[in-house]
């Protein structure tokens, strides 16, 4: 954690790059004994200061030299785990690695490479983020982020062409290879699906229809049905589909979720805000956060941490303003069970009137053996799906498939977000830059400023699907889940059962940011993957749909342990970045707490307050 403040300059990067743990507002000078480097290439330069811990400060004169020396200096610390992210959002997985081996999980949740690789490709064949990047904003990404992703990916180049790759892990690797702007905009496609389509890839992949080869049952030898189909799979049981969607949404049972809270400077020492943020994000690999200063003098100056392969600070501050993020509770898809028409499984009914689904068929190559070709199946709400993890299978029989609606499949604005993130001068800054640009797709926003503010808001882009309309329009089965999980599975066959649209929303068929579970100004802001309820316990935030989260339900013991820790400090007051470090590394397990009056009652009640342990040794208590 650091006492962190910035002061601008026009000539040069002087300013260290942040820990993600803390911040208020200030910032200490690197040490002038390091060097500059000047990286150039393709007409683009940028200088590039290391501090003597190896964090890179990045300065430039515009949008285009920042992505290129950020590229440059991602590549430089990280070109294998880059290039093999590039080899996943490619679709050739299974060319260079093995259809069956198992991606790292960073930019989905496909479990193995042929099923990354049949939805990437298609994603690529079908032209999916070539058409993002030409919707004009707001709702498509502004020329300064499409400026940096191609600064970015001459950086990225530009290493490539004037460096030799050291790194055992990638060392004369075919896969290494020069990228474009739309590779790095496919990269940021994949991090916005993450928490829906990139978490369904399996179950896209696999859908067929009956009677198609590989589908249950299936006798013909095409995706039309030629002869009578299996007999209608059994009706999924509610009760076990409510379970299994509450536990496959469940961030608390993610194995990366975060920690943040923001203290008010009515709380401090000093009176200004103070941040401490602590992604759970892992050390090494695709999704690890990558440390840096960007600046360029007049126009930006932030300090923090970006996702790899990403040409933005996504968690970090600048001289007046730190924020961080956590994993929301959204649920960020929801299903559309469709009924399909009696004379052909691959068309559907809407009011009435039949769909054909549009086919996608992709041909991945296979390392060390022939081509595998199949067919994805897409509808006007998403692609079909079989199932959203093994626990919630989703049968396509005769009468019935289910649909993928995942709004973040048309949302390329996540760089956008943090970098007007990265400009703002306050909370009240960071609010109106998630407003305007409305690009976070499965994160919470916790912020301190320098005038002592707090923020907590669950700004993220969701379907917009109120109670009112969960209600009638819920099929059977996601009148069981929905209350369970948020997890809508509406009726598709009726076309004013579709997600709606709110005024201040920048895409159709999400909410607006005026929906969004908020909290300003309060003594603290609080969450560790739990819904936006107990953000502060004495202002209890309620009133927002079931699709972004609970109330009124237990809390983790982690939301559990903070609240009671968070609050005690802001009522203490007078903290400081040490007050903040020592909770940090308190090393205090909430569930000891609970458990060790109760261990220590049933220990004293043993008889003469002893006991022998199997070893034979006595212990006394």
């Amino acid at each position: 954690m650091l006492h962190l403040s910035t002061r601008p300059t026009l000539r040069r990067v002087a300013v260290t790059g942040a820990a993600l743990l803390a911040a208020t507002a200030a910032m200490p000078q690197a040490s002038a004994a390091t060097a500059d480097r000047i990286p150039a290439g393709g007409g683009l330069s940028a200088v590039i200061r290391y501090t003597e811990n190896g964090i890179p400060h990045i300065l430039a004169r515009d949008y285009a030299r920042l992505g290129f020396g950020t590229g440059w200096a991602q590549a430089a610390d990280q070109v294998c785990v880059l290039a093999d992210g590039f080899v996943t959002v490619a679709g050739e997985r299974s060319r260079w690695f093995g259809p069956d081996a198992a991606p790292d999980g960073s930019l989905s949740s496909a479990t193995r490479n042929l099923s990354s690789d049949l939805y990437f490709k298609g994603v690529r064949e079908s032209g999916t983020v070539e058409k993002l990047l030409a919707t004009p904003a707001p709702a498509g990404p502004t020329k300064d982020l499409k400026e940096l992703m191609r600064g970015w990916a001459a950086g990225y180049n530009a290493w490539l062409a004037q460096n030799k790759v050291t790194d055992p892990a990638c060392k004369g690797a075919g896969w290494v290879r020069p990228v474009t702007t739309t590779d790095v905009a496919a990269r940021g496609f994949a991090v916005s699906v993450l928490g829906g389509q990139g978490r369904g890839i399996d179950g896209i992949t696999a859908a067929q229809p009956p009677g198609a080869p590989g589908a249950a049952g299936a006798t013909g030898t095409t995706g039309t049905r030629t002869a009578p189909g299996p007999a209608p799979a059994p009706e999924l049981d509610p009760a076990a589909a409510a379970e299994a969607a509450r536990e496959f949404f469940d961030t608390s049972r993610y194995d990366m979720g975060s920690n943040a809270v923001a203290f008010a400077g009515s709380t401090t020492a000093s009176g200004r805000g103070l941040l401490l943020g602590n992604p759970h994000y892992p050390w090494q690999g695709g999704r690890r956060f990558w440390q840096s200063q960007q600046t360029i003098p007049g126009e930006l100056n932030v300090s923090g941490g970006s996702l790899l392969g990403t040409t933005v600070v996504n968690i970090g501050f600048n001289e007046k303003v730190a924020w961080s993020h956590t994993v929301a509770t959204g649920t960020p898809v929801n299903l559309h069970q469709l009924t399909l028409d009696p004379a052909d499984p691959t068309a559907y009914l809407v009011d009435g009137t039949p769909e054909k689904m549009t086919r996608r068929t992709v041909t991945v190559p296979v390392a060390g053996g022939a081509p595998v070709t199949r067919t994805q199946w897409w509808t006007r709400y998403g692609p079909v799906v079989s199932n959203l993890g093994a626990g919630l299978p989703l049968p396509w029989t005769d009468r019935t498939a289910y649909a993928l609606n995942d709004p973040n499949a048309a949302n390329l604005r996540g760089s956008d977000t943090a970098l007007a993130m990265g400009k703002a001068r306050s909370v009240a800054g960071i609010q109106d830059a998630l407003k305007r640009t409305q690009g976070l797709p499965w994160v919470n926003t916790v912020a301190a400023d320098s005038a002592g503010g707090t923020l907590f808001t669950q700004t993220q882009v969701l379907p917009r699907i109120t109670d009112e309309l969960a209600a009638g329009c819920s099929t059977p089965l996601g009148r069981a889940t929905y209350p369970a999980s948020g997890l809508a599975v509406l009726d598709g066959s009726r076309g004013a059962c579709a997600p709606g649209s709110d005024p201040d929303a920048v895409q159709p068929g999400v909410f607006g940011p005026g929906k969004a579970p908020t909290l300003r100004g309060a003594p603290y802001v609080e969450n560790s993957n739990d819904s936006a309820w107990l953000t502060n316990a004495d202002r209890p935030l309620t009133g927002y749909e079931r699709i972004w989260g609970n109330v009124a339900t237990p809390r983790s013991l982690r939301t559990r342990g903070a609240v009671e820790d968070v609050s005690a400090m802001a009522a203490k007051g007078r903290l400081t970045v040490a007050d903040l470090q020592e909770q940090q590394f308190a090393n205090r397990a909430p569930a000891g707490d609970l458990a060790a009056a109760d261990a220590a009652k049933a220990c004293a009640a043993l008889p003469g307050g002893s006991a022998t342990a199997s070893v034979g040794v006595g212990f006394d208590f």
